[in-house]
């Protein structure tokens, strides 16, 4: 037997594991892409916001200067635009949430030794660029990433002049987006831990409770193959897992009723040739010790008695092979009445005792093997003959009736007393079984006709039926399945 390596709880475990890990990373990810995107609008909003003072003092310039020859990084006019744009800029320090930002700020690690101190960063740059591109203030490098700002002369009509850009918030979103993106991170990342801690604290009973079923199931079935089929599972649950259990127990009855089955029959047989073979060896001593005459009549009961467990091991080899499915069905399209008719004629000297009616309707046609049919109606007869009270002055009766139905054909066959008990009726198809009263050995019966019969009429699609018969003995019905084209 293989060692387990990995048992399912580990998996199921681990893919619960693996599956919440691949949920919080994309969810991790996700939130960062929506917090970059959304916290960079904010910074280019606040920095609009900042610029709209600096265009109102660029714009009342241009009033009075008529012209744009004064847009130079070195002229008092632009100079003035830049002391408007960080006055603005520190008083929006000024304001509650970005004096928690300046703290967050503060909040740097400590300053490296006297020597290696690097400068301080510079403040941000204002740059303008006209119509057609062209950069008036501002080097080319610095103004890749700028945030530009169309500013519009009210005087000429509303004319757009040029773009005034800043650096796209540079000092600010290197400094307070960085330790805020890593707040959230930390944040982020702690209730990821915690989500994947309680993943794991759930998934452990969860797999238990997925698993417990099946080790319940394997110690069953290790318990069917040991051949213990008394222990049964409670069903608990009300899903797949329940109705398997279901299902093992079901299989478990089953195996345990074969196995009875199979544990009789071998007992019902070995009862059955006993019994010919202890007539046939206390003949043989007899004649050997000579108590018994060695004679034509005793020679003759030796005979029937050979020819009676002939036919018994004949007929087990007969429903052996049915059971197993190794009879050859050599299908044909046969009308049902002229195979009973024909088995009726080769019994006409034994039904001279019996009163027998015959009814079929049209275009009883069925698909099967002529000489099974034959075998079947054969072995009714066999069983009618048998177990049918029939004398010259009281004459048995003997009603077949064959019908075309809408599904097939249906086969009703009714003989005279005696009859068997309601509660036997269900039986009459097991291997080797005989009512007390009418079904004995002394008639010459084993008990296999019915079975036989059972198997050839499934082999043929169709079902049979035990009722009492209105005629006093047994009614079979029997029904099979055919449509023609």
């Amino acid at each position: 037997m293989k060692t387990l390596r990995l048992p399912i709880r580990v998996k199921l475990l681990i893919m619960m594991l693996l599956a919440n890990t691949a949920l919080v990373l994309a969810i991790f990810l996700a939130n960062q892409f929506a917090f970059e995107k959304s916290f960079s609008q904010y910074i280019n909003s606040a920095a609009k916001a900042r610029l709209a003072p600096v265009i109102s003092v660029f714009q009342q310039t241009m009033d009075e200067q008529q012209d744009s020859d004064w847009i130079d990084r070195r002229s008092a006019h632009w100079k003035n635009l830049m002391r408007t744009y960080h006055q603005v800029s520190r008083s929006d320090l000024k304001d509650s949430s970005m004096r928690r930002e300046q703290q967050l700020v503060d909040e740097r690690p400590p300053r490296p030794p006297r020597g290696e101190r690097r400068g301080r960063p510079a403040s941000e740059k204002l740059f303008f660029k006209s119509i057609s591109g062209e950069l008036l203030v501002g080097r080319p490098v610095m103004v890749q990433n700028a945030l530009w700002v169309p500013v519009e002369w009210p005087e000429k009509g509303g004319r757009v002049v040029g773009y005034i850009g800043v650096e796209n918030g540079s000092l600010v979103k290197g400094k307070f987006e960085t330790l805020f993106a890593e707040q959230q991170r930390q944040q982020f990342a702690f209730i990821a831990v915690i989500a994947l801690v309680v993943t794991f604290l759930l998934s452990v009973p969860f797999s238990k409770y997925l698993v417990k079923p099946i080790l319940t199931l394997r110690q069953r079935t290790k318990s069917l193959t040991g051949g213990d089929f008394s222990v049964s599972i409670t069903a608990s649950r009300r899903d797949e897992l329940g109705q398997l259990e279901s299902d093992m127990n079901l299989l478990a009855k089953t195996l345990a009723d074969n196995l009875t089955a199979r544990q009789r029959w071998i007992a019902d047989i070995s009862h059955e040739l006993r019994t010919p073979i202890a007539v046939i060896k206390a003949e043989i001593e007899g004649m050997i010790d000579g108590v018994i005459a060695t004679d034509d009549a005793q020679l003759h009961s030796l005979h029937e008695e050979i020819v009676r467990l002939t036919k018994l091991v004949n007929d087990l080899h007969q429903l052996s092979m049915s059971d197993r499915g190794s009879l050859a069905y050599e299908k044909e399209k046969h009308n049902l009445p002229d195979v009973i008719e024909r088995s009726l004629e080769k019994r006409q000297l034994e039904l001279n005792n019996f009163v027998v009616s015959f009814n079929s309707s049209e275009n009883c046609n069925l698909f099967c093997d002529q000489h099974r049919m034959s075998q079947l109606f054969d072995n009714l007869l066999q069983n009618t003959l048998r177990y049918t009270d029939a004398k010259k002055d009281e004459k048995g009766k003997l009603s077949i009736d064959v019908w075309r139905t809408k599904d097939g054909v249906e086969v009703v066959w009714q003989d005279s007393s005696p009859s068997v008990a309601s509660e036997q009726l269900p039986q009459l198809f097991d291997r080797l079984y005989r009512t007390d009263d009418a079904r004995n050995r002394k008639t010459g019966g084993s008990g296999l006709g019915l079975a036989i019969c059972q198997n050839i009429i499934t082999a043929h699609n169709g079902t049979v039926s035990a009722e009492l018969s209105e005629l006093g003995g047994l009614k079979l019905v029997i029904d099979f399945k055919y449509k023609e084209n």
